[in-house]
């Protein structure tokens, strides 16, 4: 890396090329921004029909990520009345109260989606250092597998 000297007279280049510098990085990094606000991400347990379930916990670190909030547990059960339930449990370690939308989609063992009208995005919010769970109840007894779909809502 070359490191710049202040003299006399490459002073105005450098200011030059700095400001050009500064007005570039602006740009890329507001259209980064505007970009992410409108983006969704979304994970689910299987790669493909045929695979069986991965341990889900990083996968939705990683959409959780883009909320900024970090997954603690997630538990999938089959509930006495017979259809499978999804918790899960994710933590704003922020200095700031984050609002965010969720929608869960379930899916059949062959990797279908279930219509459902249950399936719709859903606005929460958890304070700074606080803890939530997110829930999801499967539509019918045939579900097997889940998606969750995470955007921000600023």
């Amino acid at each position: 890396m070359n490191r710049l000297t202040a003299n006399s007279t490459d002073y105005p280049l450098r200011t030059k090329v700095s400001a050009t510098a500064v007005l570039f990085c602006s740009v890329a990094t507001t259209s980064m921004l505007l970009l992410a606000c409108g983006s969704t991400n979304t994970t689910y347990t299987r790669t493909s029909p045929a695979d069986s379930a991965v341990e889900t916990r990083l996968q939705m670190n990683d959409i959780l990520t883009q909320v900024f909030l970090h997954c603690r547990e997630v538990r999938e059960f089959r509930t006495p009345g017979g259809p499978m339930e999804v918790q899960v449990d994710a933590d704003n370690d922020g200095f700031s109260q984050r609002n965010f939308a969720y929608k869960f989609t379930w899916l059949d063992p062959q990797g279908n989606v279930i219509e459902s009208p249950m399936s719709v995005w859903k606005s929460a919010s958890v304070a700074s250092g606080a803890r939530i769970t997110i829930r999801s109840l499967a539509p019918t007894d045939s579900a097997t597998d889940f998606r969750l779909e995470v955007r921000r809502s600023d």
